[in-house]
């Protein structure tokens, strides 16, 4: 899966033509075209993906779902820590950073295909810590977990609301119950409470 066209015709050459491999199918990270893909049985899903979005998260944890033998090897220029730790949050048995080349991408296909996990240098801790940080807060919802940081970032509810394609009303809601299940009675204790669980950077 990749996130554009071009990323998945860039990718599909590369797997050919430089690790000898010729992918299955290829296809975008919308429900309905993993639920397509995952049809094929494939043993290994390279997932290219520059930052983890909702809906990249929600693909990549339907894949585990639909066929739990498949492994995941994720591609992505994420290396801030804060990004890592969002990857953290996926499910996936690889992950290499797009700088890292060729060489290093058939390293974690080599791995993988021996039941095997592979990081690239420098980010595994940093994943790790966003997978317990996951954890804590598996009560919310895939909405208030994206709500959550732009909030404790500053922007006003209004704000957020357009930037989640949602109305301002349905954003107060996601608030509300965001607030209850964190435990904290406003922004300021939202944005504390982000700080330290390494939500964003203070």
């Amino acid at each position: 899966m990749a996130a554009s066209e071009l990323d998945r015709r860039a990718y599909r050459l590369l797997l050919q033509h430089e690790l000898q491999t010729e992918p299955a199918v290829d296809s975008g990270f919308a429900p309905v075209s993993v639920w397509a893909g995952m049809r094929a049985r494939p043993e290994v899903v390279v997932a290219v993906a520059d930052h983890a979005s909702g809906e990249i998260r929600d693909a990549l944890q339907m894949i585990p779902v639909l066929q739990k033998a498949t492994r995941v090897v994720v591609v992505s220029a994420s290396v801030e820590p804060a990004a890592l730790r969002a990857w953290g949050q996926c499910p996936f048995s690889a992950y290499v950073v797009k700088d890292g080349g060729v060489d290093e991408l058939r390293r974690a296909m080599t791995a993988v295909m021996a039941n095997e996990c592979y990081y690239s240098p420098g980010v595994q801790s940093a994943i790790e810590a966003g997978r317990t940080q996951g954890n804590h807060r598996a009560a919310l919802s895939r909405r208030e977990a994206e709500l959550l940081p732009l909030l404790a970032s500053g922007l006003s509810l209004r704000d957020a609301a357009a930037r989640l394609m949602v109305s301002y009303k349905t954003a107060d809601s996601y608030r509300t119950t965001l607030l209850r299940k964190l435990g904290v009675r406003d922004r300021v204790e939202l944005t504390l409470y982000a700080i330290r669980e390494g939500i964003i950077e203070p």
